[in-house]
């Protein structure tokens, strides 16, 4: 590190929602900024208008929020260097371009796409690759006039291989880009507005941005970024470009998959310390075999040189077991908010407004994987009475088989429950408990024909929980619809 004040940055493209690969390297921005009591700052990067989303911003921000990583510096907090969407920072750039176009340092350019395509085609055949040279007399501006209103698409290239670029990568060691493999690159596109390098370099140095951390597929055109600095005279600031996520199969990370976006596994209930904690483990590792670790201590740990070249693999059962480990030992407040969270996410039939019953529900699951657990065992229990199937298999096995004993058991069982009067499920699991001992009978002869009456299945919460839930009058309902099958 240097002596400056450590300021990272997260400048995502609104081309759609927030990936799980932009998280890491906003998870590792926020986290050197943190370790060194720097500033962390978010930008929207928009100059790609043909791929722009504007929805995607303010959600953008959302899942960010949500992960817990919270910015210093930019898009809704402010500063003294914005704005920081680069849609509404055009005269800026045009004031860096016109003075390298007054410095000589670049040019304007009007070839058309087929006479570029022709450049190509003769390099191929040559057997070289193309790159675009500077010309032996630059265009001057009435040219460039000219050009436009000959119909000809006008960009500006900035001039290079005058000399190798060098610059060192805190992961991936010191490159180099020999001045012959260089090419004069586009810094402003012919609909007017400066291309990614050209606004990303300028709103980096100024807004003291000091050490980039981004993905390793940056890594090859991170050259243009220095030539671009040196010419405008702005500092270097230090890199770390991040080892690409891979699937299991060694394929990039995509849909194909399954889900990548931060609100598919936030709408699938994930908890975001979950997954941060799961990510920062894709290409980086504390070197002391801990795991498990809150985003607080994360940056305490996190240093650029634990983080490796190889790819990550997503691998989602570990991020499944970081879930339910999550799960399992944070703070009922803070589950009892999550759940809701997910139930705001998801159509399901629990009612979300009764914290007292949503924290019955969490507590007759503890153990659970996650959410959905809850929704798939109790979900019937909030449907109408005559709505769910009953499991043919379930019925046969432990309602119709040993001559109907199950059957016999449910019957009996529907006159005694009707003179339950505490329905609690302390006081219902206690009666059937002492029903068992007194009939000597295991607790399945019982429960399991009660929980098929209920829920057409053998699958719910305890059977005590089950039927306080239901409460006395849908309970017996729901037994005397199942008993109809059998005399019906």
């Amino acid at each position: 590190m240097t002596d400056r004040i450590v300021k990272t940055r997260f400048a995502p493209s609104p081309t759609g929602s927030l990936h799980v690969g932009g998280v890491r390297t906003a998870l590792y921005s926020y986290a050197l900024a943190r370790k060194n009591g720097g500033r962390f700052l978010v930008r929207i990067e928009d100059t790609d208008r043909a791929r722009h989303q504007e929805h995607a911003v303010p959600k953008i921000l959302e899942d960010l929020r949500w992960l817990g990583l919270n910015w210093d510096e930019g898009m809704e907090v402010g500063g003294s260097a914005g704005p920081y969407r680069q849609s509404e920072r055009l005269d800026i750039y045009e004031k860096y371009i016109q003075k390298l176009l007054d410095e000589g340092k670049a040019y304007y350019a009007f070839d058309t796409e087929e006479e570029l395509e022709a450049l190509r085609e003769k390099a191929q055949q040559a057997k070289q690759t193309f790159r675009y040279t500077t010309p032996a007399t630059l265009p001057t501006a009435a040219d460039a006039k000219a050009a436009s209103a000959a119909g000809r698409p006008v960009v500006i290239r900035l001039i290079t291989a005058l000399h190798d670029a060098k610059f060192h990568d805190e992961v991936f060691g010191d490159m180099l880009v020999p001045a012959a493999e260089q090419d004069d690159f586009i810094i402003r596109k012919a609909d007017g507005w400066p291309t990614y390098h050209m606004a990303n370099v300028i709103d980096d140095a100024l807004m003291g941005v000091t050490f980039i951390c981004r993905g390793q597929e940056f890594l090859g055109q991170t050259w243009r970024h220095v030539l671009l600095r040196e010419a405008l005279g702005f500092p270097e600031p230090q890199y770390a470009h991040l080892p690409l996520i891979m699937d299991m199969q060694g394929r990039k990370l995509s849909k194909r998959d399954g889900d990548v976006e931060v609100e598919s596994f936030r709408k699938a209930g994930f908890l975001p310390e979950a997954l941060l904690n799961f990510l920062a483990l894709l290409g980086w590792n504390p070197g002391n075999d801990i795991e498990k670790f809150t985003l607080a201590e994360f940056c305490e740990l996190f240093s650029t040189d634990r983080i490796g070249k190889s790819n990550a693999k997503f691998d989602r059962d570990k991020l499944a077991a970081f879930n339910a480990d999550a799960l399992a030992t944070v703070s009922p407040e803070r589950l009892l908010a999550c759940f809701k969270d997910y139930l705001s996410r998801n159509d399901t039939p629990i009612p979300s407004g009764d914290d007292g019953l949503l924290r019955t529900l969490l507590e007759a699951h503890r153990g659970m994987k996650g959410f959905d657990d809850i929704v798939k065992k109790c979900g019937v229990l909030f449907g109408p009475d005559d709505a769910y199937t009953f499991d043919e298999q379930a019925i046969a096995k432990n309602l119709s088989k040993a001559d109907n004993a199950g059957w016999t058991m449910l019957e009996t069982l529907r006159g005694e429950l009707a003179d339950v009067n505490d329905f609690s499920a302390q006081a219902v699991e206690k009666w059937i408990h002492d029903y068992c001992e007194k009939n000597s009978l295991g607790m399945g002869k019982v429960a399991q024909p009660l929980r098929i009456a209920v829920t057409g299945s053998t699958v719910s919460p305890g059977i005590g929980v089950t039927l306080a839930l239901l409460g006395k009058g849908r309970t017996l309902a729901r037994i005397d619809r199942c008993l109809k099958i059998r005399n019906g």
